[in-house]
């Protein structure tokens, strides 16, 4: 959809111009700087210290299928200028603290000054908590005129005539949400003079019933204030805060001296860069606030979110002198009113100020340290609230450690319970507050904390950390270290290592960066882990993998499996292999790993103790090769298998990778090449590079590559020699037909041939190929163990012949595959009579799907009571009926051999279920 061309902006109006030079000197908030409140919004813009904030939108891509610039100002426009006739609403939303209300002082002084959305001829600004003490029904004239005294009614009245000429800034909505409800269109207010209730005098703006056409901006916390727009249509933009470079930005501009501000950066980047909470300005503000101070004495910097508000805290409570009788007085005022405010408004009035003990700090400059004062504070309409919600939560910890009388709950449980759905923060101060050195600053100002809570805080997190383990999901538990990792008490976490132990090795999708930090923790707490399991862990970047690199250095099984790693991610984990103990890496189905990722990754297995590499999908292509042939090629890797399955190598990365094969120091032993995208042209050079007399490898796997008759005949020249050490090859589905069985007859005759395990299912060997294979499986030289045959078009003629070689006394063969070969009852009767013989050495049978019927009972029933070898039978999807099952039942729970029978998907019915339950060796 093409954007819609905004008109030119018309000539300035003497009331135009009056009205921008008003709203030059507009606030929408204002308050003095504090340590925990930051600047006013004001400030920042009028000093030039604003900077742009990160955002994200609903709507992101334009009709034509191109990404707008994502500014805030190219969003708006976008939106706003769009279908001018009918009312447009934007919500701007973000948590506290995120630089909302700035932002909305920032565009009204840019609109004022003629530098953004000329479009619009007035812009009316409003603060939601100034609404709150509008009782009365007013029009919207009036409403306007009692905020912006500059107008007259007379010139007003023209101007709300051209809706599509103004827009309405409405700041705040969660402190007002509680006064809106939906509102039928027959309640609605359509006239500019109409006096209704304010509450419906907004509702009737926002809906479109009064001066439709008129744009409006919204700022909420969160969705959760939008229920009385649910009949509407609206557009979104969340504000995110700030990204890494512009806390950068941020800091270079707090901190005068240059390297302290590199310092202060790379530290919080580090050890706060994983809570969201690091991109919020107001949070940016603290940490500058917190680190200018902690750098000047030298003291310890905060390492947990609880450690930097119970610093600035203790900061602000010496500044003011106070003596510890008064400051508790005004820690448990504080949180008594924080806990209020909770179950009640965001603001609060002189009232419950008095309620909860504070009056006497009324007139203190220490109480704007906390609250915002909105108001005289000596008039009764002054309301208050807190400077950001954490901060109110803090405060309620506080209250519950240092007040035991508080009703606000006997335990954990308790208050976390009557609290749910209202605090974010709460656990995390709780859980942090509960160690002696974080609590330490502010104990020593406010008094002692209970020793009987902090116990009842560690016995909770014990028992709710090992409860959570036996959960499936691993949202639970991830919840519960991101505690233990604030708490700080590796001694808490080694108490419960034994249930962590099981835990640690679950499956963690959707990882979070704090999940990371506290994932680690637990870890390293607990002495590293055998195997650390992050299944899915969607989107896990270079910041997340920074945080996890001692937890990854102290596994020694690391999977990482379908994980959508960056590229960082990859130079941290080569770092890890490099330096750490990991033995196996498995990054099975990162698809977006691709050559650049691997590169990054084999740069660190050069010199390390990695002996597994699982990279199946992993958008792996020829040019990765020739680096992974260098590290087979190193003298110091001790790689035993490399699994490459799935990844489109083709012939050209194969002969690469052939270079590091040949090598005298390569180690490896397995090598999985499945669905490479390879032909014959590569098996000339893989046969020459496994036949070398340094060759280890034992187990190669083709399955699903063009390897034809012409690629397995170089096969088989490596088999026939004494050199090759290869035991078990796959060539299922290799486009293989008879002509090359000939070959692998003679090559398992051959006196060098140590192979023990062959797969060629799924190639059309026909009969005459496998009688050929048969002629060498009759004499005691052929080594092979495991044949696999599985859907080779087989007929009786073969199932007799496999016969024949069963009873003959002379074979090796323990395992053997032939399902999906449709012989039914009379081609399976030669291999029941093969098991009937004291020859038979089988020890698995798999005939799946070949027809079976119960005709075949007797057959079975014979083999089965004489045979001494089988372990596993595998009778799957075939046509066996109720009839048969008792019988089936019988035989298997009188063997003194069969561990496990398969009938799975037969034509059974539930009657039968019940026998079946009464041995527990059959899979049905």
């Amino acid at each position: 959809m093409s954007e819609e061309v905004p008109s030119p902006p018309r000539p300035e109006s003497n009331l135009n111009a009056m009205h921008k030079e008003v709203m030059m000197t507009y606030c929408f908030e204002s308050r003095h700087q504090s340590a925990l409140g930051g600047q006013s919004p004001e400030e920042v813009v009028l000093t030039n210290q604003y900077i742009p904030l990160s955002i994200a939108e609903n709507k992101e891509m334009e009709g034509d299928g191109t990404r707008s610039p994502n500014t805030l100002e190219n969003t708006l426009r976008r939106v706003l200028l769009r279908n001018r006739d009918q009312t447009r609403v934007v919500m701007i939303l973000g948590p506290a603290g995120v630089g909302k209300t700035t932002t909305m002082q920032k565009m009204l002084l840019d609109w004022a000054g003629r530098k953004v959305l000329e479009e619009f001829d007035f812009i009316f600004p409003f603060a939601f908590r100034d609404l709150i003490l509008l009782e009365q029904e007013m029009s919207l004239e009036d409403f306007i005129l009692m905020q912006h005294g500059h107008f007259t009614s007379e010139s007003l009245a023209v101007i709300l005539q051209s809706p599509q000429s103004l827009l309405f800034m409405f700041d705040g909505l969660e402190q007002y949400q509680y006064r809106l409800q939906s509102t039928s269109d027959s309640a609605l207010c359509t006239k500019p003079n109409q006096p209704v209730p304010v509450p419906v005098l907004f509702t009737s703006l926002v809906k479109g019933g009064l001066l439709k056409g008129a744009s409006i901006l919204i700022t909420a916390r969160s969705t959760a204030s939008l229920s009385f727009l649910s009949d509407i249509e609206y557009n979104h933009v969340q504000i995110l805060g700030f990204s890494p470079p512009q806390r950068k930005a941020y800091f270079d501009q707090v901190f005068t001296d240059p390297k302290n501000a590199e310092k202060a950066f790379q530290y919080v980047e580090q050890k706060m860069g994983f809570y969201d909470l690091c991109g919020h300005p107001i949070f940016c503000w603290i940490m500058c606030f917190l680190l200018k101070e902690r750098l000047e004495t030298g003291d310890d910097l905060p390492e947990t979110l609880t450690q930097v508000y119970v610093q600035t805290s203790a900061s602000i409570f010496r500044a003011h002198d106070l003596e510890e009788g008064r400051a508790r007085d005004l820690v448990l005022g504080l949180g008594k009113m924080a806990t209020h405010s909770l179950s009640n408004s965001q603001l609060l009035s002189q009232k419950d100020l008095a309620d909860s003990g504070l009056q006497q700090f009324l007139m203190s400059p220490l109480l704007s340290a906390f609250l915002f004062l909105h108001g005289d504070p000596a008039s009764d309409n002054c309301m208050f609230s807190f400077i950001s919600p954490i901060v109110q939560e803090f405060f309620i910890a506080l209250l519950y450690y240092l007040d035991i009388t508080w009703s606000g709950g006997e335990s954990v449980e308790e208050l976390l319970g009557k609290l749910e759905g209202s605090v974010k923060f709460l656990d995390v101060f709780l859980s942090g507050l509960s160690d002696a050195e974080q609590r330490k600053p502010l104990e020593g100002i406010v008094g002692e904390f209970s020793k009987d809570r902090i116990e009842g805080l560690r016995e909770w997190l014990k028992n709710t950390t090992v409860q959570s383990l036996q959960f499936l999901s691993y949202k639970r538990p991830l919840s519960y270290y991101r505690l233990l990792h604030q708490s700080q008490n590796p001694a808490l976490v080694k108490e419960i290592s034994d249930s962590l132990a099981a835990g640690l090795g679950r499956y963690y999708s959707e990882l979070s960066a704090w999940d990371s930090a506290a994932l680690n923790y637990v870890v390293v707490c607990c002495g590293g882990r055998d195997e650390l399991h992050l299944h899915s862990s969607v989107s896990l970047t270079g910041e997340m993998t920074l945080h996890l690199i001692p937890a990854f250095r102290l596994s020694r099984k690391l999977i990482l499996f379908q994980c959508t790693l960056s590229t960082a991610s990859y130079v941290h984990l080569a770092s890890v292999i490099r330096e750490g103990r990991t033995v196996e890496l498995d990054l099975s189905y990162n698809r977006a790993m691709g050559d650049s990722g691997a590169k990054a990754l084999f740069g660190g297995l050069r010199d390390c103790s990695l002996q597994i590499l699982r990279l199946p999908v992993c958008g792996l292509r020829a040019a990765c090769c020739e680096d992974l042939a260098s590290v087979l090629a190193q003298p110091a890797t001790q790689l035993h298998v490399l699994d490459l399955r799935s990844n489109e190598l083709q012939d050209e990365g194969l002969i690469q990778l052939c270079g590091g094969l040949r090598s005298p120091h390569c180690k490896l032993q397995e090598l999985r090449l499945q669905d490479s995208g390879l032909t014959h042209l590569s098996m000339e050079v893989l046969s020459q590079a496994i036949s070398d007399e340094s060759s280890t490898l034992a187990t190669l796997v083709l399955d699903g590559n063009e390897v034809s008759d012409l690629g397995m005949d170089w096969l088989t020249r490596v088999l026939r020699s004494s050199k090759t050490s290869l035991q078990h090859l796959s060539a299922f589905d290799c486009n293989l037909t008879d002509a090359c069985c000939e070959g692998l007859a003679v090559a398992l005759l051959s006196e060098g041939c140590s192979l023990t395990e062959l797969n060629l299912s799924l190639n059309d060997l026909g009969d005459s190929g496998v009688l050929q294979l048969c002629e060498p499986l009759k004499f005691q030289g052929c080594s092979l163990e495991k044949l696999r045959l599985v859907n080779c078009q087989l007929s009786e003629v073969s199932f007799r012949e496999l016969g024949g070689v069963l009873r003959s006394g002379n074979s090796r063969l323990t395992a053997l595959d032939v399902g999906l070969n449709k012989v039914g009852n009379t081609g399976a009767k030669y291999l029941w009579q093969a098991l009937a013989d004291n020859h038979c050495q089988l020890e698995h049978l798999d005939m799946e799907m070949i027809n079976l019927t119960d005709g075949s009972l007797e057959d079975i029933s014979a083999a089965l009571k004489a045979n001494t070898s089988l372990k596993t039978l595998v009778l799957k999807n075939n046509i066996l009926t109720d009839a048969s099952v008792p019988s089936l039942v019988q035989l298997i729970n009188e063997s003194r051999t069969i561990q496990k029978i398969n009938l799975q998907y037969n034509d059974f019915s539930e009657d039968v279920f019940e026998i079946f339950e009464t041995c527990g060796r059959v899979k049905y």
